[in-house]
């Protein structure tokens, strides 16, 4: 009987003793609904930075954090989702600053090329390694693809001398795009007839460029019709008359 007597006084003294818990988790609970629902916490600012090739609505559009409660936000997260949709990115850190600002600091790899096939531009770093999808040229050297040989390219594109089209970059400033076939190499077009000239896959670009520039001279002077001028090998240039 004395048991049946003491276990009423044991479960009040329980619930006295739990009161102060249960108040703690209920006010932590009603003091994260406050944070992760107040809008003083909900982003309202984005800091982008570092981007030179990216475009500042890309990465807003993949963030995807504008409104959204600071305390939601999964900066690691975030970070990687951007470093696998940019191939163009080396680095980036997503920090969140209360009470309401997102802050992307980027770190560009070095583009020195674009690769265009199909309608479709990539980045190439100077190694020759495909950085990702492009919007467009933009400012860089173009390589257009006239064989669809790299329609879809990733990791590396094999063949294109990407060493040798920045060297005759160089050498030309003034061209913006060469055309690139396997057997003919880089191709650029000259006068207003638009005469192909094959400039293959190898050689001194400054070399080249003089050579061409001198023998285009004297066929525009003899009014000479050209199909091609194949400088393929510099030592044995060729043309074709029409």
């Amino acid at each position: 009987m004395e048991g049946l007597e003491l276990a009423p006084a044991r479960s009040k003294r329980l619930i006295w003793v739990r009161l102060p818990a249960l108040f703690l988790f209920f006010g932590s609970v009603w003091v994260l609904y406050n944070l992760f629902s107040d809008a003083r916490f909900r982003v309202n600012e984005v800091s982008i930075s570092g981007i030179n090739l990216l475009q500042r609505a890309e990465i807003e559009r993949l963030l995807d954090v504008t409104h959204k409660s600071i305390f939601r936000v999964d900066s690691k997260g975030l970070e990687a989702r951007l470093l696998q949709e940019f191939g163009c990115i080396k680095r980036v850190e997503v920090t969140c600053r209360l009470p309401n600002r997102l802050s992307v600091v980027v770190e560009e790899h070095e583009v020195k090329l674009v690769w265009e096939s199909g309608g479709g531009y990539w980045w190439i770093g100077a190694d020759g390694s495909v950085l990702g999808r492009a919007k467009g040229p933009g400012d860089l050297l173009v390589i257009h693809d006239l064989e669809g040989l790299a329609p879809e390219p990733q990791g590396r594109i094999p063949g294109v001398p990407w060493a040798y089209a920045l060297a005759l970059r160089q050498a030309l400033p003034e061209i913006k795009a060469y055309d690139y076939a396997a057997d003919k190499g880089l191709i650029l077009y000259v006068t207003t007839a638009q005469w192909p000239v094959y400039l293959g896959h190898r050689g001194d670009a400054g070399e080249k460029v003089a050579l061409m520039k001198a023998l285009v001279e004297q066929l525009v002077a003899k009014r000479v019709d050209v199909e091609y001028i194949d400088l393929r090998n510099e030592r044995r240039p060729v043309y074709k008359k029409r």
